[in-house]
């Protein structure tokens, strides 16, 4: 790679980098709000129903694509239309199997578990929306092979919105559960027809052995690591809501929703850095490099985040009427807050694993952890309740320091140096706020002045400790800006 398309690549990385960082800061407050209000309007039970369904349906994702997306954003020639007609034939192929292994298996389910019309058409809604995902791939992939996440982003923000606008509207009108499956119908229709509007491609089926071969050489290593999440995350949920019953699962799901909010930072960094990270496979110092600053700037917005999440959640809860049914959710929000900060410096590692070709390192971490997650999550779940679910995934996420010391063979990169500014202020926001804000009986008073006084904690140690990197991060918005201006 020449010098002035490294630069460019680089730059255009910085550029998206940040975008989509601001935008999704966007979506997370629409989602936030939304969910806020979904969860003052419907009960514990309901919510539990959604995410007991969600998760099932989201594993026929990981089976739709067995990975050639994946390998079409990851190789380094440009695509054919070979490629794409053939990922589009395989892939629709895997769907339409799946669709029918569902319609197959549900009513035997719905029988057992005696499921009405409410669990029905939440099933059908997110069938729909596994569908519309999957019709979305190859657009998605050349958008993405472009590191044109602007357009991604917007489409993003935009289905959002509509989720949780349309929701909240029924739940108001006393929909309960339907405001959810009429939702995501709302939302995958929109998201698909935005897609192909502006990113649409030569729509055909064809297969072509040798193309198959060749992205199925990456693609199953990849996706395996995906089928064996299926087993770590998504079946052990299962498995988890089945242990604790749909009110308990919905207090889960509920502690787990806030430190997923600055997680959303690091989707964003990875989903920009996967394509550049390939490309950069032949610099291993740019790419040590990029690796660094990947890291260093998801710790110093996610790590502050989940501290002043864990500071005022509490507050929040008792301060609002009628929004003490998820009290019993704060302790197990603390240790997930704890395990998003591990998964925040992690993931991020085993993505560069995957995206320089490492990927038989990640499918054997990921053997670890699902090996320690079956262990720990029925034990622990049968135990404690969802205090004991919420223990067990901070169990498997102090594991992956195995993964900080990979790096740091494969890439010369000390995560904890990477870390340690972030780590320390966030940390000191949370020693000197707790024992204060035990003196300020006023619940609203309380909330305000831990968001004051944790912001001003954190940007005055930052200031001193990292005046160089907020430097660098001003000057991009800067160039980001000016770019902007340019365009139109």
């Amino acid at each position: 790679m020449e010098e002035v398309e490294l630069q460019s690549l680089m730059s255009k990385t910085a550029y998206n980098l940040i975008f989509l960082s601001l935008r999704n800061i966007g979506i997370q407050l629409i989602s936030t709000a939304g969910f806020f209000i979904l969860t003052l309007l419907l009960g514990t039970g309901e919510v539990g129903l959604f995410a007991v369904v969600s998760e099932a349906i989201s594993i026929l994702g990981y089976f739709s694509d067995i990975g050639l997306a994946s390998a079409l954003i990851q190789q380094k020639e440009e695509i054919t239309k070979d490629q794409l007609q053939t990922t589009f034939f395989i892939q629709q192929t895997l769907v339409i199997i799946a669709l029918f292994i569902v319609f197959l298996i549900y009513p035997s389910i719905s029988h057992s578990k005696s499921y009405g019309s409410k669990e029905l058409w939440i099933v059908l809604s997110l069938c729909f929306s596994f569908v519309a995902a999957s019709l979305k791939t190859i657009p998605s992939v050349l958008l993405e092979r472009k590191l044109n996440f602007k357009l991604i982003s917007s489409i993003d923000v935009l289905e959002n919105i509509s989720f949780y606008l349309v929701a909240v509207i029924f739940a108001f009108f006393h929909f309960g559960a339907y405001s959810y499956a009429i939702a995501t119908f709302f939302r995958s229709i929109l998201g698909l027809v935005l897609i192909y509007i502006f990113s649409s491609w030569p729509i055909g089926i064809s297969f072509s052995y040798k193309v198959a071969k060749k992205l199925f050489r990456f693609g199953i290593p990849f996706q395996l690591n995906s089928f064996i999440a299926v087993a770590k995350d998504r079946l052990s949920n299962l498995l988890v809501a089945g242990i604790l019953g749909r009110e308990s699962f919905g207090i889960l799901s509920w502690a787990q929703k806030a430190p997923r909010i600055p997680l959303s930072q690091m989707d964003a960094i990875m989903r920009v850095t996967f394509p550049t990270f390939s490309r950069l496979q032949d610099h291993p110092e740019v790419l040590a490099k990029s690796i660094k600053r990947s890291i260093y700037y998801i710790s110093f917005f996610v790590f502050p985040a989940l501290a002043g999440i864990s500071l005022v959640a509490a507050n929040v809860v008792n301060v609002i009427p009628h929004y003490n049914k998820w009290l019993p959710a704060i302790i197990p929000l603390y240790f997930f807050c704890i395990n998003a900060a591990i998964a925040s410096v992690t993931t991020p590692l085993t993505n560069a694993f995957n995206a320089i070709g490492k990927i038989t390192i990640t499918t054997k971490l990921m053997i670890m952890w699902t090996v320690l997650t079956w262990l720990t999550y029925p034990i622990l779940s049968i135990k404690f309740g969802f205090v004991g679910t919420s223990i067990a995934a901070l169990i498997v996420g102090l594991s992956s320091f195995v993964v900080w010391y990979i790096a740091w063979r494969l890439f010369q990169i000390s995560i904890l140096k990477t870390i340690f500014h972030p780590l320390v202020a966030s940390l000191l926001m949370i020693i000197i706020i707790f024992p204060i804000q035990l003196f300020i009986p006023d619940l609203l008073t309380r909330i305000i002045s831990e968001i004051v006084l944790g912001v001003s904690i954190y940007a005055i140690y930052s200031y001193f400790f990292s005046r160089l990197e907020i430097k660098w991060f001003v000057n991009q918005i800067k160039i980001m800006k000016n770019a902007n201006h340019k365009a139109f």
